[in-house]
């Protein structure tokens, strides 16, 4: 196979990580690809008269037609474009070529062609010496505070019911019910020891007569509420019906959060302190994974202030345009209008830039060290994260495997992996140079 000819190609800085190549092609090269897109689409072919693959290109044009032509234009700028960013240096440093057009370039069997192009390139990331990089840890004890809060959502959720003695039904009491369905005199579905308070009618009732007819309510008092069976209500032939609910007050109950002890009786401990000891552990373990996080972030702030980068502005700005956009579609699902979201949007515009700038530089950086550090994504870690992922959902391991191959998400998965595997192994590298400084001078 004869020797590719060379091209000619110079680069012109547009901006940060932005350039623009022009390519010069002479008509020799441009024959050159021209057969090799011939010969490479009537591979295979039987062509009388001739060994296969040995056919001139003449023939092959008059036997494939047209379509041949938009092939060897293909051919052509795809080949003569990786050169050209050979020669002028940017073969391995394109992030994405942007938008061209190459019908604008007419070309011509045998004719010099000449055209233009724009490329991104990576953003020259340097990464600083470990000991360089000061993040001071904090602490990750359990507050007082977060103990606190921790235990008022735990009660919060093993609320009890005191029974008030003469109480009536009010907006700080509750009627504990027994409650029977009926319809056309055929008794329906029943329930006892429901708790129901006003403001929270009965399913199928109207709201306001619901109110009307449980407020003041005592123990002992009866009523009935007409109902509507909607769909989802076990008899499924009372569906689209309209019916009673006979309801018993059995008792007026106060409301209020389970004390310390009480909670602890639920959970199984021994103890008050047991229980909490055991949310400060679980403070602990949860304050220690969000300092991780901060620290991860600390430090991509750190290696970016110690050795600056730009990135490509347009990339810059697309990614501002997305978040806009995602912010936008939230707010009109949560009855804004497009006006609304729009001028909303207008307000944050440089807040978003800036953001977008900060999480691309971060995402270069983690893409650098893990380059340079040589972290990998294993299976072990795509199957703990299918296990991880199964288990959020409720769903079998292989069911999530199968969906992600379906879907073609697994190299996003592994994406997802490697940031977060490279985040901490930037928290563990920074930590054992930190305690090599502070080991050192005890040392000495």
């Amino acid at each position: 196979m004869p020797k590719t000819l060379p091209i000619e190609a110079e680069k012109s800085e547009l901006g940060p990580c932005h350039y623009r190549i022009s390519v010069t092609v002479p008509a020799a090269r441009v024959s050159q690809e021209f057969d090799h897109a011939y010969k490479a689409a009537s591979r295979g072919m039987k062509i009388p008269g001739f060994r296969p693959g040995h056919a001139p290109a003449s023939v092959l044009r008059q036997l494939l037609g047209d379509g041949i032509q938009e092939h060897a234009r293909e051919h052509l700028f795809e080949h003569t474009s990786a050169d050209a960013l050979g020669v002028v240096g940017l073969r391995n440093e394109v992030l994405r070529m942007l938008e061209f057009d190459a019908d604008q370039y007419p070309v011509e069997d045998g004719q010099e062609l000449q055209y233009e192009f724009e490329v991104e390139t990576l953003p020259q990331v340097t990464l600083p010496d470990w000991d360089e990089i000061d993040v001071a840890e904090e602490s990750t004890e359990a507050t007082d505070e977060q103990l606190e809060e921790a235990l008022q959502g735990l009660a919060a959720n093993h609320t009890r019911f005191d029974a008030v003695e003469d109480g009536v039904v009010d907006e700080d009491h509750l009627a504990e019910i027994d409650l029977v369905y009926e319809l056309d005199g055929e008794t329906g579905p029943e329930a006892k020891g429901l708790k129901f308070g006003l403001g929270s009618p009965l399913y199928g009732a109207d709201a306001e007569a619901y109110d009307e007819a449980l407020k003041g309510c005592k123990a002992g008092d009866q009523f009935e509420l007409q109902v509507e069976f909607r769909e989802g209500f076990s008899k499924e032939n009372w569906i689209g019906k309209t019916g009673i609910a006979r309801i018993s007050v059995q008792q007026v109950v106060k409301p209020r959060h389970a004390s310390e002890e009480e909670l602890a009786e639920d959970l199984s401990l021994d103890s008050a302190e047991e229980l909490k000891e055991r949310l400060k552990t679980r403070i602990a373990l949860d304050n220690g994974q969000r300092e991780r996080e901060r620290q991860a972030h600390e430090i991509l702030q750190e290696i970016c202030r110690i050795h600056p980068f730009t990135l490509p502005q347009r990339m810059v700005e697309e990614e501002a345009a997305a978040t806009a956009k995602s912010n936008k579609e939230r707010m009109m699902q949560n009855g804004a209008s497009e006006e609304q979201a729009e001028e909303e949007a207008a307000k944050h515009q440089e807040q978003m830039l800036e953001d977008a700038e900060k999480r691309l530089k971060h995402w270069f950086v983690l893409r650098k060290v893990g380059q340079t550090e040589k972290v990998r994504v294993t299976s072990k870690d795509l199957d703990m994260a299918y296990r991880t992922i199964a288990a959020q959902q409720g769903m079998d391991v292989k069911m999530v495997k199968t969906f992600y191959k379906e879907q073609n998400l697994v190299d996003n998965l592994r994406g997802e992996i490697l940031e977060s595997k490279v985040r901490a192994h930037l928290v563990d590298v920074v930590a054992k140079h930190r305690l090599q400084k502070t080991v050192a001078p005890l040392d000495s």
